[in-house]
């Protein structure tokens, strides 16, 4: 069997070596040039000052790692063969990573599933596993999910995904603290890997005890700081946590090429649709996808808690991911990577002799359906495995592979392109939401059905809170709403702060005039222009505004208050000294108010300008 198994990574290799020379995501690409060329050039910290990534600081250290590859082959700063989109050996060195991770994930599935007695131990009571091991490795190491993933579109899930992989075989073997250890480093290298923390957490303190969750915080902790130590040595730790929650609004849309629930809102338009949309009352899509995101979390976590077994932990990790890939705004195409992979380390234990609330873990399934006199027995559960395996597997190549040709339509697979249609990736939605709903029997087979109730209640409690203001007092801040549209011109704009707050916590200050202070409204900077989504459920808009206490003597600005697109109000001109000034207009029937402020004709130099407790009323 092993001789089998190096054939297949033979044939795997050569498939990858094959699609190498393709520029795939041309973008990424072309970032992982320019952030390595720089990581080898001046450092980590420098890499993260002055460049644009958006990656968590342990991601460097991999660009690094791809640009000193590169550096065997050929010079990096021979810059007009090292920026040639077809650069071969660039292409061989940044995939290589995602590469070799594939074959080390192949290799862990490969070894952990050959040991017979562990699998007993750990609750899987499969009869035959002369070939389990040689299937599930190779089932994965052949998925064109993950062949497109690292030898064509050249990202590296997989490998961000090895060190948890990794943890969770170290943790069946009682190695704790060695897991967590490892474990650690997953997130700093791929951040959507965050959302395995709590549950994995969870596992730790009901299979272990709480002692070795201490032991295990403190681990994770100092792997952190280890990994972030170059930016303690030179006191940036805000670029780190700047790294850590900058992709919290990067990409402010319904869905990044996710076809999941919001690119059916979006009507396939998630790309140019915000997410700060109002879509359910006064709620936006982003809130919206948080609260679902979090019902569906909490089942995740619950299920590990009540019945901590390996079968639990790893199917609570699953859900989990492709939760937050299917509810969650702002989601990428490739979230969903994960699923193909944690799949495989759950099909032994599906037959799990231990924890199985009946017999049959598809109980309230078991029954026959006659027709044409061909009788299925959905009791089957290899059946349903392989055939759920399956629809993931179609279901996620053909979103990532979408992904890539809407950017680069001639680095895809040409007959798969021609059929790509903005219907047939809402199709293709729909069914990620068909297969999020046919992960619940093996999760209704472990805890009550009422667990999903409970769900519900947390997102209808969500909304409800989100609305108290609104039906009990009649009146709604407008910081509770976040614009769709933000024009500045210097700065960001800062919510229940002074503008200057943008520059970090050290110049955090409130909203004031005249050393007057107010608790809620908008630091902004002229000229700016803010537009939110009141979905036409209000009737006036109060609020006062001037310029703010930190500006400069000079500033001078005019605010203006907008209704679809019609002046509302308009102040005169204001400034440093004068006191705040109060306007309230009738916005009944109007979807989309706007806020502007204008340098008052003499330029932007200081005009720092304040939105003062704005409310809306119903």
């Amino acid at each position: 069997m092993k001789t089998a198994f190096i054939f297949v990574l033979f044939v795997g290799l050569v498939l990858r070596i094959i699609l190498v020379g393709n520029p795939g995501f041309e973008a990424d690409i072309s970032f992982w040039k320019s952030w390595g060329l720089a990581a080898i050039d001046h450092g980590i910290v420098w890499t993260s000052l002055n460049t644009n990534i958006n990656y968590p600081p342990g991601f460097i250290y991999v660009l690094w790692l791809m640009a000193k590859i590169y550096s065997v082959f050929a010079d990096p700063r021979d810059y007009f063969n090292f920026w040639q989109l077809n650069n071969f050996w660039f292409l061989f060195a940044s995939k290589s990573v995602a590469i070799a991770a594939d074959m080390a994930i192949a290799c862990l599935i490969f070894w952990f599933f050959s040991r017979k007695e562990k699998l007993k131990i750990l609750g899987s009571s499969l009869k035959n596993f002369t070939i389990l091991p040689l299937i599930l490795a190779s089932v994965f190491y052949l998925n064109p999910v993950v062949i497109i993933d690292s030898a064509l579109w050249g990202q590296v899930e997989s490998l961000g995904l090895l060190f948890t992989l990794t943890a969770i075989v170290l943790l069946f073997y009682k190695k704790p603290l060695l897991a967590t250890l490892i474990f650690a480093v997953g997130p700093m290298l791929k951040l959507q890997n965050i959302i395995f923390i709590p549950i994995y957490f969870i596992f730790l303190w009901r299979y272990f005890g709480y002692k070795t969750v201490i032991k295990g915080i403190a681990i994770f902790t100092l792997i952190f700081f280890i990994v972030v130590l170059p930016f303690v040595l030179e006191k940036q730790m805000n670029q780190v946590l700047f790294l850590l929650t900058v992709n919290s609004d990067y990409f402010p849309w319904m869905s990044l090429n996710a076809h999941n629930l919001w690119w059916i809102v979006a009507g396939a338009k998630g790309m140019t649709t915000t997410d700060k949309v109002t879509v359910l009352g006064i709620i936006n899509a982003k809130k919206l996808g948080l609260l679902l995101f979090s019902s569906s979390y909490l089942i995740a976590c619950l299920l590990t808690f009540l019945k901590p077994t390996a079968r639990n932990f790893i199917l609570s990790l699953t859900f989990a991911i492709f939760s937050f890939f299917l509810l969650s705004t702002q989601s990428h195409e490739r979230y969903s990577y994960p699923i193909v992979v944690l799949l495989l380390f759950l099909y032994p234990f599906l037959h799990d002799k231990v924890t199985s609330r009946s017999n049959s873990g598809f109980k309230f399934l078991d029954f026959r359906i006659n027709f044409l006199n061909f009788n299925f027995n959905l009791l089957n559960i290899d059946v349903y495995f392989w055939l759920l395996y399956f629809l993931f597997t179609v279901n996620i190549f053909f979103n990532i592979h979408t992904g890539l040709i809407l950017n680069y339509p001639n680095n895809g697979f040409g007959p798969l392109a021609a059929i790509t249609t903005p219907t047939l990736t809402i199709a293709n939605s729909y069914f990620s939401l068909l297969l999020y709903f046919l992960l619940y029997p093996f999760i209704f087979s472990q805890i009550s059905v009422l667990y999903f109730l409970l769900g519900i209640f947390l997102v209808v409690s969500g909304i409800a809170a989100s609305h108290a203001s609104y039906y009990l007092k009649g009146k709604v801040s407008l910081t509770a709403f976040k614009p769709i549209i933000i024009k500045q011109d210097f700065a960001g704009l800062q919510i229940n702060r002074a503008v200057d707050s943008w520059q970090g916590w050290k110049k955090w200050n409130r909203l004031s005039n005249n050393y007057f202070y107010f608790r809620k409204g908008f630091g902004t900077h002229a000229y700016s222009n803010l537009v939110f989504d009141i979905n036409k459920k209000f009737t006036g808009f109060s609020t006062d505004f001037g310029v703010d206490t930190e500006a400069p003597t000079q500033a001078t600005v005019v605010f203006q208050i907008w209704g679809d697109g019609k002046l509302l109000f308009e102040s005169s001109r204001m400034g440093r000294f004068d006191y705040p000034g109060h306007s309230a207009v009738d916005v009944t029937g109007i979807k989309y108010l706007g806020l502007t402020v204008t340098d008052a004709g003499d330029g932007i130099n200081s005009d720092h300008a304040d939105w003062f407790n704005p409310v809306l009323i119903k």
